[in-house]
Protein backbone atom coordinates (compact mmCIF):
# COMPACT_ATOMS: atom_id res chain seq x y z
CA UNK A 1 0.00 0.00 0.00
CA UNK A 2 1.82 3.16 -1.11
CA UNK A 3 -0.59 5.74 0.36
CA UNK A 4 -1.79 6.41 3.61
CA UNK A 5 -4.35 9.09 4.82
CA UNK A 6 -4.09 10.60 8.15
CA UNK A 7 -6.83 12.72 10.35
CA UNK A 8 -4.51 12.44 13.38
CA UNK A 9 -2.95 15.81 13.23
CA UNK A 10 -7.01 17.73 12.80
CA UNK A 11 -9.24 15.40 13.72
CA UNK A 12 -10.56 16.93 17.11
CA UNK A 13 -12.01 19.50 14.87
CA UNK A 14 -14.81 17.32 13.57
CA UNK A 15 -16.15 16.22 16.81
CA UNK A 16 -18.66 14.36 16.96
CA UNK A 17 -18.10 12.45 13.68
CA UNK A 18 -14.55 11.34 14.31
CA UNK A 19 -14.95 10.41 18.10
CA UNK A 20 -16.36 7.17 16.71
CA UNK A 21 -14.76 6.77 13.34
CA UNK A 22 -11.67 8.38 11.24
CA UNK A 23 -12.33 11.50 9.34
CA UNK A 24 -11.82 9.30 6.26
CA UNK A 25 -15.08 7.46 6.74
CA UNK A 26 -17.44 10.24 6.57
CA UNK A 27 -19.36 11.35 3.94
CA UNK A 28 -20.18 14.52 2.21
CA UNK A 29 -21.45 14.30 -1.34
CA UNK A 30 -21.48 10.72 -3.23
CA UNK A 31 -18.82 9.40 -1.94
CA UNK A 32 -16.57 9.29 1.79
CA UNK A 33 -13.52 11.40 1.96
CA UNK A 34 -11.60 8.63 1.51
CA UNK A 35 -13.25 6.86 -1.54
CA UNK A 36 -13.00 10.61 -3.35
CA UNK A 37 -9.30 10.39 -2.41
CA UNK A 38 -8.94 7.31 -4.03
CA UNK A 39 -10.44 8.07 -7.45
CA UNK A 40 -7.42 10.59 -7.40
CA UNK A 41 -4.76 8.68 -6.72
CA UNK A 42 -6.39 5.72 -8.82
CA UNK A 43 -5.34 2.71 -6.39
CA UNK A 44 -6.68 1.67 -2.70
CA UNK A 45 -5.14 4.00 0.69
CA UNK A 46 -4.81 2.76 3.62
CA UNK A 47 -5.71 5.00 7.42
CA UNK A 48 -4.01 6.02 10.06
CA UNK A 49 -5.87 7.35 12.83
CA UNK A 50 -6.02 7.73 16.53
CA UNK A 51 -5.09 4.50 18.27
CA UNK A 52 -8.84 3.46 19.62
CA UNK A 53 -10.08 3.92 16.30
CA UNK A 54 -7.43 1.79 14.28
CA UNK A 55 -8.80 -1.66 14.80
CA UNK A 56 -11.56 -0.48 12.70
CA UNK A 57 -9.10 -0.66 10.11
CA UNK A 58 -6.86 -3.15 9.11
CA UNK A 59 -4.21 -0.68 7.54
CA UNK A 60 -2.53 -0.71 10.91
CA UNK A 61 -0.54 -3.68 9.04
CA UNK A 62 1.72 -0.78 7.19
CA UNK A 63 3.86 -0.34 10.69
CA UNK A 64 5.35 -4.00 9.72
CA UNK A 65 6.60 -2.58 6.00
CA UNK A 66 10.35 -0.83 5.61
CA UNK A 67 8.70 0.64 2.54
CA UNK A 68 8.59 4.00 1.60
CA UNK A 69 5.16 5.23 1.68
CA UNK A 70 2.78 8.89 0.78
CA UNK A 71 1.38 10.00 3.97
CA UNK A 72 -1.78 12.19 3.28
CA UNK A 73 -3.54 15.10 5.28
CA UNK A 74 -7.38 13.69 4.74
CA UNK A 75 -8.40 17.44 5.77
CA UNK A 76 -6.95 18.48 2.06
CA UNK A 77 -9.39 18.48 -0.74
CA UNK A 78 -8.29 16.69 -3.53
CA UNK A 79 -6.80 17.45 -6.67
CA UNK A 80 -5.16 16.52 -10.05
CA UNK A 81 -2.50 19.46 -9.24
CA UNK A 82 -2.21 18.38 -5.50
CA UNK A 83 -1.66 14.64 -6.70
CA UNK A 84 0.85 15.74 -8.93
CA UNK A 85 2.86 17.50 -6.31
CA UNK A 86 2.61 14.64 -4.14
CA UNK A 87 3.83 12.32 -6.82
CA UNK A 88 6.73 14.31 -7.13
CA UNK A 89 8.03 13.99 -3.26
CA UNK A 90 11.67 12.20 -2.68
CA UNK A 91 12.23 10.08 0.58
CA UNK A 92 12.41 12.26 3.27
CA UNK A 93 10.67 15.54 2.04
CA UNK A 94 7.11 16.64 2.78
CA UNK A 95 4.58 19.61 1.58
CA UNK A 96 3.20 22.32 3.67
CA UNK A 97 0.67 25.05 2.69
CA UNK A 98 1.86 28.61 2.50
CA UNK A 99 0.24 29.02 5.87
CA UNK A 100 2.71 25.99 6.86
CA UNK A 101 0.04 23.25 7.53
CA UNK A 102 1.52 19.89 7.11
CA UNK A 103 -0.10 18.41 3.54
CA UNK A 104 1.82 15.02 2.95
CA UNK A 105 5.18 13.19 3.49
CA UNK A 106 7.04 10.57 1.80
CA UNK A 107 9.06 9.06 4.53
CA UNK A 108 9.73 5.12 5.56
CA UNK A 109 9.29 6.23 9.27
CA UNK A 110 6.03 5.23 11.22
CA UNK A 111 5.51 7.57 14.20
CA UNK A 112 3.25 10.41 13.67
CA UNK A 113 5.76 12.49 14.54
CA UNK A 114 8.66 11.56 12.78
CA UNK A 115 6.38 11.45 9.84
CA UNK A 116 5.32 15.69 10.53
CA UNK A 117 8.76 16.61 10.69
CA UNK A 118 10.42 14.75 7.98
CA UNK A 119 13.67 14.68 7.01
CA UNK A 120 14.06 17.59 4.84
CA UNK A 121 13.19 21.34 5.02
CA UNK A 122 9.40 21.60 4.02
CA UNK A 123 8.19 22.11 0.30
CA UNK A 124 5.28 24.63 -0.20
CA UNK A 125 2.35 23.30 -1.73
CA UNK A 126 0.44 25.35 -4.71
CA UNK A 127 -3.33 26.16 -4.47
CA UNK A 128 -3.93 23.47 -1.67
CA UNK A 129 -7.41 23.50 0.18
CA UNK A 130 -8.48 22.37 3.42
CA UNK A 131 -11.72 21.16 5.48
CA UNK A 132 -11.86 23.05 8.58
CA UNK A 133 -13.87 21.68 10.65
CA UNK A 134 -17.58 19.83 10.95
CA UNK A 135 -19.55 22.93 10.25
CA UNK A 136 -16.84 23.59 7.16
CA UNK A 137 -18.18 20.97 5.46
CA UNK A 138 -21.75 22.41 5.20
CA UNK A 139 -20.65 25.46 3.16
CA UNK A 140 -18.63 22.79 0.85
CA UNK A 141 -21.03 20.52 0.15
CA UNK A 142 -22.34 21.87 -3.02
CA UNK A 143 -18.72 22.04 -4.73
CA UNK A 144 -18.40 17.98 -3.28
CA UNK A 145 -21.36 17.15 -4.72
CA UNK A 146 -20.74 18.85 -8.39
CA UNK A 147 -17.35 17.08 -8.56
CA UNK A 148 -18.81 13.54 -7.77
CA UNK A 149 -21.68 14.10 -10.28
CA UNK A 150 -19.48 15.03 -12.98
CA UNK A 151 -17.14 12.07 -11.97
CA UNK A 152 -20.22 9.75 -12.16
CA UNK A 153 -21.36 11.00 -15.20
CA UNK A 154 -18.23 10.78 -16.78
CA UNK A 155 -17.61 7.11 -15.84
CA UNK A 156 -21.27 5.96 -16.22
CA UNK A 157 -24.81 6.23 -17.73
CA UNK A 158 -27.96 7.30 -16.28
CA UNK A 159 -30.82 5.09 -16.38
CA UNK A 160 -34.10 6.60 -17.53
CA UNK A 161 -36.33 8.97 -15.80
CA UNK A 162 -39.66 7.91 -15.60
CA UNK A 163 -42.73 9.67 -17.37
CA UNK A 164 -44.45 10.46 -14.51
CA UNK A 165 -41.55 13.30 -12.87
CA UNK A 166 -42.11 16.88 -13.42
CA UNK A 167 -38.06 17.21 -14.34
CA UNK A 168 -36.13 20.48 -14.86
CA UNK A 169 -32.61 20.71 -16.22
CA UNK A 170 -32.96 16.38 -17.09
CA UNK A 171 -29.15 16.36 -18.42
CA UNK A 172 -28.04 17.38 -14.39
CA UNK A 173 -29.88 14.34 -13.32
CA UNK A 174 -28.36 10.57 -13.10
CA UNK A 175 -30.16 7.43 -11.65
CA UNK A 176 -28.19 4.87 -10.73
CA UNK A 177 -29.43 0.61 -11.51
CA UNK A 178 -32.10 -0.05 -9.48
CA UNK A 179 -33.14 3.19 -8.36
CA UNK A 180 -36.99 3.98 -8.27
CA UNK A 181 -38.34 7.71 -8.53
CA UNK A 182 -41.84 7.91 -10.08
CA UNK A 183 -44.45 10.88 -9.55
CA UNK A 184 -42.05 13.32 -7.94
CA UNK A 185 -40.51 16.97 -9.15
CA UNK A 186 -37.02 17.10 -9.60
CA UNK A 187 -34.94 20.50 -10.04
CA UNK A 188 -31.58 20.33 -10.82
CA UNK A 189 -31.52 24.08 -11.99
CA UNK A 190 -29.30 25.02 -9.20
CA UNK A 191 -27.01 21.90 -8.67
CA UNK A 192 -27.50 18.15 -9.87
CA UNK A 193 -29.72 15.45 -8.70
CA UNK A 194 -27.96 11.91 -8.27
CA UNK A 195 -30.20 8.98 -7.48
CA UNK A 196 -28.02 5.70 -5.72
CA UNK A 197 -28.17 2.43 -6.10
CA UNK A 198 -31.76 0.60 -5.28
CA UNK A 199 -33.10 3.97 -3.33
CA UNK A 200 -36.16 5.13 -3.75
CA UNK A 201 -38.13 7.99 -3.62
CA UNK A 202 -41.78 7.99 -2.90
CA UNK A 203 -44.44 10.04 -5.03
CA UNK A 204 -45.19 13.52 -4.35
CA UNK A 205 -41.04 14.32 -3.36
CA UNK A 206 -40.32 17.79 -4.49
CA UNK A 207 -36.20 18.05 -4.83
CA UNK A 208 -34.57 21.06 -5.36
CA UNK A 209 -30.96 20.04 -6.06
CA UNK A 210 -27.86 19.84 -5.59
CA UNK A 211 -28.83 16.36 -4.01
CA UNK A 212 -27.22 13.26 -2.73
CA UNK A 213 -29.43 10.09 -2.13
CA UNK A 214 -27.04 6.87 -1.63
CA UNK A 215 -27.60 3.75 -2.05
CA UNK A 216 -30.74 1.98 -0.19
CA UNK A 217 -31.61 5.20 0.69
CA UNK A 218 -35.58 5.95 0.52
CA UNK A 219 -37.21 9.76 0.39
CA UNK A 220 -40.65 9.27 1.94
CA UNK A 221 -43.92 10.80 0.38
CA UNK A 222 -44.38 14.38 0.14
CA UNK A 223 -41.00 15.05 0.97
CA UNK A 224 -39.48 18.77 0.42
CA UNK A 225 -35.35 18.77 0.15
CA UNK A 226 -33.60 22.01 -0.94
CA UNK A 227 -30.44 23.46 -0.49
CA UNK A 228 -27.12 21.28 -0.97
CA UNK A 229 -27.95 17.88 1.02
CA UNK A 230 -26.37 14.40 1.13
CA UNK A 231 -28.91 11.64 2.06
CA UNK A 232 -26.62 9.32 2.40
CA UNK A 233 -26.65 5.14 1.92
CA UNK A 234 -29.59 3.09 3.73
CA UNK A 235 -30.90 6.78 5.46
CA UNK A 236 -34.75 7.51 5.22
CA UNK A 237 -35.82 11.04 4.86
CA UNK A 238 -39.21 12.63 5.40
CA UNK A 239 -40.45 16.16 5.78
CA UNK A 240 -38.59 19.27 5.05
CA UNK A 241 -34.94 19.52 4.82
CA UNK A 242 -32.67 21.78 3.91
CA UNK A 243 -28.78 22.19 3.50
CA UNK A 244 -28.33 19.24 5.44
CA UNK A 245 -25.79 16.15 5.77
CA UNK A 246 -26.80 12.31 7.04
CA UNK A 247 -23.92 10.37 6.34
CA UNK A 248 -25.36 7.27 6.68
CA UNK A 249 -27.88 4.49 8.22
CA UNK A 250 -29.97 7.48 9.87
CA UNK A 251 -33.43 8.31 10.17
CA UNK A 252 -35.55 11.24 9.57
CA UNK A 253 -38.85 9.56 8.57
CA UNK A 254 -41.24 12.04 9.68
CA UNK A 255 -42.59 15.24 9.38
CA UNK A 256 -40.45 18.23 11.24
CA UNK A 257 -37.71 20.54 9.82
CA UNK A 258 -33.90 19.52 9.32
CA UNK A 259 -31.92 22.44 8.32
CA UNK A 260 -28.06 23.48 8.21
CA UNK A 261 -27.10 20.63 10.42
CA UNK A 262 -24.88 17.37 10.10
CA UNK A 263 -26.07 13.87 11.36
CA UNK A 264 -23.94 11.14 11.91
CA UNK A 265 -24.56 7.50 11.33
CA UNK A 266 -27.32 5.16 13.04
CA UNK A 267 -28.90 8.25 14.42
CA UNK A 268 -32.93 8.57 14.29
CA UNK A 269 -34.56 11.68 14.42
CA UNK A 270 -38.38 10.72 16.11
CA UNK A 271 -41.76 11.76 14.54
CA UNK A 272 -42.29 16.20 14.41
CA UNK A 273 -38.61 16.42 15.59
CA UNK A 274 -37.41 20.13 14.44
CA UNK A 275 -34.33 22.28 15.14
CA UNK A 276 -33.97 25.73 14.40
CA UNK A 277 -31.09 27.80 12.50
CA UNK A 278 -31.59 30.66 12.75
CA UNK A 279 -32.14 32.97 16.00
CA UNK A 280 -35.34 34.69 16.99
CA UNK A 281 -33.45 37.99 16.35
CA UNK A 282 -30.80 36.88 13.57
CA UNK A 283 -28.22 37.18 15.72
CA UNK A 284 -24.64 35.43 15.64
CA UNK A 285 -25.26 31.82 16.90
CA UNK A 286 -22.82 30.59 20.03
CA UNK A 287 -22.19 26.80 19.59
CA UNK A 288 -20.36 24.31 22.08
CA UNK A 289 -16.97 23.26 20.91
CA UNK A 290 -16.16 19.97 22.21
CA UNK A 291 -12.76 19.81 21.54
CA UNK A 292 -11.81 23.26 22.87
CA UNK A 293 -14.48 22.82 25.69
CA UNK A 294 -16.14 26.50 24.82
CA UNK A 295 -18.43 28.44 23.24
CA UNK A 296 -17.43 29.94 20.16
CA UNK A 297 -19.49 32.43 17.76
CA UNK A 298 -20.04 30.54 14.76
CA UNK A 299 -21.86 33.46 12.51
CA UNK A 300 -26.29 34.05 11.39
CA UNK A 301 -27.17 30.78 10.60
CA UNK A 302 -26.43 26.73 11.85
CA UNK A 303 -28.78 24.23 13.01
CA UNK A 304 -26.80 21.17 14.72
CA UNK A 305 -23.88 18.63 14.37
CA UNK A 306 -25.18 15.16 15.97
CA UNK A 307 -22.97 12.35 16.71
CA UNK A 308 -23.25 8.26 15.93
CA UNK A 309 -25.60 6.40 17.32
CA UNK A 310 -28.02 9.49 18.87
CA UNK A 311 -31.60 9.04 19.14
CA UNK A 312 -34.16 11.73 19.53
CA UNK A 313 -37.85 11.15 21.16
CA UNK A 314 -40.65 12.40 18.74
CA UNK A 315 -41.66 16.40 18.99
CA UNK A 316 -38.00 16.92 20.05
CA UNK A 317 -37.21 20.94 20.01
CA UNK A 318 -33.66 21.52 18.99
CA UNK A 319 -32.16 24.78 19.69
CA UNK A 320 -30.15 26.23 17.58
CA UNK A 321 -26.71 25.91 16.92
CA UNK A 322 -26.62 22.45 19.03
CA UNK A 323 -23.75 20.24 19.26
CA UNK A 324 -24.81 16.52 20.32
CA UNK A 325 -22.53 14.27 21.33
CA UNK A 326 -22.60 10.81 20.38
CA UNK A 327 -25.04 7.58 21.83
CA UNK A 328 -27.56 9.98 23.14
CA UNK A 329 -30.91 8.87 24.04
CA UNK A 330 -32.48 12.13 23.83
CA UNK A 331 -35.55 13.36 25.03
CA UNK A 332 -37.40 16.35 27.67
CA UNK A 333 -39.84 18.78 27.45
CA UNK A 334 -39.48 22.34 25.80
CA UNK A 335 -36.64 23.54 23.93
CA UNK A 336 -34.02 21.53 24.53
CA UNK A 337 -30.13 22.36 25.78
CA UNK A 338 -27.81 23.48 23.17
CA UNK A 339 -25.20 21.27 24.53
CA UNK A 340 -25.85 17.62 25.07
CA UNK A 341 -22.84 15.24 26.27
CA UNK A 342 -21.78 11.45 24.82
CA UNK A 343 -23.94 8.82 26.50
CA UNK A 344 -26.68 11.24 27.57
CA UNK A 345 -30.30 10.10 28.99
CA UNK A 346 -32.69 12.82 28.61
CA UNK A 347 -30.47 15.30 28.69
CA UNK A 348 -28.02 14.81 31.17
CA UNK A 349 -25.33 11.93 31.64
CA UNK A 350 -26.48 8.18 32.38
CA UNK A 351 -26.44 5.96 29.50
CA UNK A 352 -25.08 2.51 31.00
CA UNK A 353 -23.00 1.15 28.49
CA UNK A 354 -24.90 -2.54 28.95
CA UNK A 355 -28.07 -0.68 27.77
CA UNK A 356 -26.33 1.11 24.56
CA UNK A 357 -25.13 -1.81 23.30
CA UNK A 358 -28.47 -3.79 23.62
CA UNK A 359 -30.32 -0.54 21.80
CA UNK A 360 -27.53 0.15 19.16
CA UNK A 361 -28.00 -3.39 17.87
CA UNK A 362 -32.09 -3.49 18.24
CA UNK A 363 -31.79 -0.32 15.76
CA UNK A 364 -28.90 -1.78 13.55
CA UNK A 365 -30.78 -5.10 12.81
CA UNK A 366 -33.62 -3.17 11.65
CA UNK A 367 -31.31 -2.79 8.55
CA UNK A 368 -29.97 -5.99 8.84
CA UNK A 369 -26.87 -5.34 11.07
CA UNK A 370 -25.24 -5.96 14.47
CA UNK A 371 -23.00 -3.90 16.43
CA UNK A 372 -19.43 -5.28 16.10
CA UNK A 373 -16.67 -5.93 18.57
CA UNK A 374 -15.11 -3.12 17.39
CA UNK A 375 -17.61 -0.52 17.75
CA UNK A 376 -18.33 -1.68 20.99
CA UNK A 377 -14.23 -1.46 21.85
CA UNK A 378 -14.40 2.10 20.77
CA UNK A 379 -17.60 3.09 22.72
CA UNK A 380 -16.56 1.43 25.97
CA UNK A 381 -13.40 3.51 25.66
CA UNK A 382 -15.50 6.88 25.22
CA UNK A 383 -17.47 5.96 27.97
CA UNK A 384 -14.71 5.62 30.19
CA UNK A 385 -14.04 9.44 29.61
CA UNK A 386 -16.90 10.08 30.69
CA UNK A 387 -16.93 8.23 34.17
Amino acid sequence: MRYILVDIPDRENFYPFTLTRSLADCRVGIYTFKERWEQYLKEESGIYTASYLQNLYSDISFTNTQESIYFINITCIPSNDLIQQIAQLKEGEKLVSITGKWVATKTKERALSKILLANHPPIDAEDVSFMNNAIHLLSLQKQFIQRDFEWVKSNNQSGEIDESNNVINKDQIFIEPGAIVLCSNLNATEGPIYIGKEALIMEGVSIRGPFVLGKNAVVKMNTSIYGATTIGPNCIAGGEIKNSIMMGSSNKGHEGYLGDSIIGFWCNLGAGTCNSNIKNTAGDIQMWNESKQLWETIGQKMGMLVGDYTRFAIQSSINTGSYIGVCANIFGNGLLPKHIPNFSWGITKGYRIEEIFEDINNWKKMKGNVISDEEKDILKYLHLLTA
